[in-house]
């Protein structure tokens, strides 16, 4: 009696391919959730890793963009305060010139508020030589720097920051300024025919237009930093769409595919279990013919 074998060693190479394959699904899946990326190789996705490169590209190229504008923001902001300061003085200057011109205050009096108006113009020229991240806050050289301010990086808008011309707005006549070294000979005297409310509002009202130059740069400046960590949040959440796992749905595929290693295993097992009683019964047909 001639029996075909055949069919049972096709059934087993089949159960053994599917094994193979839902063996090799299963370990591709584990190594997703265990790395949290969907692209562990250039062959899981080579158009998405292309794609995934130049999104990293672009936002690295916005982050420093933005870093650098959050540093121009930074010195704007610092030469801003300088500047508040110096209102703060020369309001307390103003102060002074009118109780030294009053009529209740005596010789001491005088004194007193003579010696603070020159500790305030020692002030003042201290600020004029402010620096932040050893570049100078104020000049009256007017020196520019141009920031950018487009994803692009080193293209596209610029805004310029620029230092400042303090040393200007505190000048109250020719040859004479509010800011002077301490005692030094360019220090001016309280009684001086120069120092007055007037001279010392016309300073005041310089410094507030200084500010308001300072303030508009600083306005602009945020709003771009605004729309770069905008830019930068979408194209982050552009990449990890395309490279990161989908958790849930990985760990449903894995479930499957672990399913499907059991049943391929027991199909597998089941056939060869097959295979074996019929080489059994073979053998034992042999046997009794002998």
């Amino acid at each position: 009696m001639a029996l075909n074998l055949g069919g049972g060693s096709m059934t087993s190479s089949f159960n053994s391919l599917y094994l193979r394959n839902a063996q090799s699904m299963l370990n591709q899946s584990l190594l997703r959730l265990s790395s949290g990326k969907r692209i562990n190789r250039p062959s899981d996705d080579p158009g998405g890793l292309a794609v995934s490169m130049k999104l990293q590209n672009a936002l690295t190229v916005t982050s420093a963009t933005k870093q650098n504008i959050d540093n121009a923001k930074s010195y704007i902001d610092t030469q801003d305060a300088a500047l508040s300061s110096v209102g703060t003085i020369l309001d307390r200057m103003s102060t002074l010139v009118t109780s030294y011109g009053s009529g209740t205050a005596n010789t001491s009096d005088k004194a007193s508020y003579a010696t603070e108006f020159k500790e305030l113009q020692a002030q003042l020229f201290a600020f004029k030589g402010e620096k932040f991240n050893s570049i100078s806050l104020f000049s009256s050289q007017g020196i520019s720097r141009n920031v950018y301010l487009s994803s692009e990086g080193s293209a596209g808008a610029t805004i310029s920051v620029s230092t400042l011309d303090l040393s200007s707005a505190l000048s109250i006549g020719t040859g004479k300024n509010l800011s002077a070294q301490r005692y030094g000979s360019d220090a001016i005297s309280i009684s001086d025919a120069s120092v007055s409310i007037g001279s010392i509002t016309t300073a005041i009202n310089s410094v507030a237009s200084l500010r308001a130059q300072s303030g508009a740069t600083s306005s602009r400046l945020q709003f771009s930093t605004d729309y770069l960590s905008t830019s930068m949040l979408n194209l982050e959440e552009a990449r990890s769409r395309i490279v990161d796992v989908d958790v849930a749905e990985e760990t449903t595929n894995m479930a499957k595919y672990n399913l499907q290693v059991y049943a391929a295993s027991a199909a597998l097992v089941q056939s060869n279990l097959n295979m074996g009683i019929v080489l059994d019964l073979l053998n034992f047909s042999t046997m009794s013919r002998r």
